[in-house]
């Protein structure tokens, strides 16, 4: 069956060339959120903090979520580094606090890999104290950070989850400041490999990249590959997780924004306040 209300949203695109652009764009695929990436310098944190996004979102009707910097790791060996990305993650949560945004979207930092004759050591893997440590002072300051709002930080599956950064999911999941992004192209790429620990904490889906892909291609538009976009939907609208359209092109997103018609997707009914957390704080 399929689940009502969902919201759609789009990327911030390299077609786009400033955020009011892509606000225009979204308005126009009628869609409710668009999607500010940090890897682009359009979106960089010292510049979204010079625009007036909460009136932009409001005017227009639309709302904002954040990807932080693919390779933000508030885990990092060297303290100064550490301390330079946790600042940065706060500042994004000033940021989204006052914008309304109820998603703040990270990956888990893999850190650095030692490859030996008998394969790959992973240094975060081989000091599991070290590691463990920074990933609860990271949680604890950003579940402090959030307090009192509805933002959330959705952790993104991206290249097959291995053990020990699957034990640092569950030390962050521990704070209701935390939540899971599911990629569904990243997903497929990895033979669904992820999509169990998901499953397991389906109740702390927040958010959503849903594109189309096959093999080990993704980020392709809706309806032209082989990964079941319909049960990823019903998925979504389960766990009242906002969606974001995650295709690179402004034709993909055209063609994706049909599908979701054809298929009664869309249209949809007006934005809707974003879920609010249901777990209460358990912080080891």
């Amino acid at each position: 069956m399929r689940e009502a209300g969902i919201q759609f949203g789009l990327p911030f695109l390299l077609e786009t060339a400033s955020v009011e652009e892509a606000v225009d764009l979204c308005v126009k695929e009628g869609l409710s959120f668009v999607e500010l990436n940090s890897n682009f310098p359009t979106c960089s944190l010292d510049v979204l903090e010079g625009l007036p996004l909460k009136d932009m979102a409001g005017e227009r009707g639309i709302f904002f979520t954040l990807h932080v910097d693919d390779r933000f790791d508030p885990f990092d060996i060297n303290p100064h580094v550490r301390a330079a990305y946790l600042r940065t993650m706060l500042e994004a949560i000033d940021l989204a606090r006052e914008a309304g945004m109820p998603v703040i979207n990270m990956h888990i930092p893999r850190g650095n890999i030692v490859n030996l004759p008998g394969g790959k050591h992973f240094i975060y893997q081989e000091y599991p104290g070290f590691f463990r440590e920074n990933v609860r002072a990271f949680r604890d300051a950003v579940t402090q950070a959030v307090a009192g709002s509805d933002v959330r930080i959705a952790i993104e599956n991206t290249t097959l989850w291995e053990h020990y950064e699957l034990s640092a999911i569950q030390l962050l999941l521990s704070s209701p400041a935390f939540g899971l992004c599911l990629d569904t192209g990243h997903d497929h790429a990895t033979r669904n490999q992820d999509l169990a620990f998901i499953r397991q904490h389906q109740d702390r889906l927040v958010h959503m990249h849903l594109h189309d892909g096959w093999d080990k291609i993704n980020h392709q538009a809706l309806g032209t590959g082989v990964i079941p976009i319909r049960e990823r939907l019903e998925m979504a609208g389960q766990a009242r997780a906002t969606v974001v359209v995650e295709t690179k092109t402004k034709e993909s997103l055209r063609q994706s924004v049909q599908y979701l018609k054809a298929q009664g997707w869309l249209p949809r009914a007006e934005v809707s306040s974003p879920k609010e957390a249901r777990l209460p704080v358990n912080a080891n």
